[in-house]
């Protein structure tokens, strides 16, 4: 089960919240940096935490759309498709794989690293908590978003990849860290 409050903290910081109800009473909710797929349940804990902080305004009963922090409208009521971005899903051809490893990227921000295919990627480390809903992850590349699906197939959550234009390439960075973590526990 998704922590609704976990999420509602993770996304009240961002200038744009869009939120999607579907048939089925679940909701798409994104930040354009995540996105999650709630249960009725799920989104209920979710917007009792998001209208609880002061800094937001409280999402209204019902709310379908963006809320947006900067600009005079707070709230468009407006139909978004957020399935264009779960429908990536059947471009995803790897399976990836999420790494134990992490760096600091070129911003200064932990990310954590992933790998699809040959593709090397990375994540924001405020969002690793997402992988604990899932079971199985795909993408297509490391520039494509990372998708978390459960037992079913079916997509959970979806991170977006963030980019390092840092002075050593990603690739170069991991073989450094499984050599070096390869000497070390030979050493041992």
């Amino acid at each position: 089960m998704i922590d609704g409050k976990e999420i509602a903290k993770l996304v009240r910081k961002r200038n744009d919240v869009i939120i999607e109800k579907f048939e089925d009473g679940s909701y798409n909710v994104t930040d354009t940096y995540i996105m999650v797929k709630l249960n009725e349940a799920e989104f209920g804990k979710f917007f009792a935490k998001f209208n609880s902080y002061k800094s937001t305004a409280d999402i209204p009963f019902n709310f379908e759309g963006t809320i947006s922090s900067a600009g005079g409208n707070v709230f468009a009521e407006n139909k978004l498709n957020t399935k264009t971005v779960t429908s990536q899903i059947g471009n995803a051809k790897y399976e990836a794989v999420v790494t134990d490893f992490y760096k600091k990227n070129d911003s200064g921000d932990e990310v954590r690293i992933f790998k699809a295919g040959n593709d090397i990627g990375m994540f924001n480390r405020d969002y690793e908590f997402l992988i604990q809903y899932g079971v199985k992850y795909k993408a297509k590349d490391n520039k494509n978003p990372l998708f978390i699906l459960d037992n079913q197939d079916q997509v959970k959550a979806v991170i977006m990849p963030v980019l390092d234009k840092g002075e050593k390439p990603i690739k170069e960075m991991l073989k450094d860290l499984t050599k070096n973590n390869y000497l070390k526990t030979k050493s041992a």
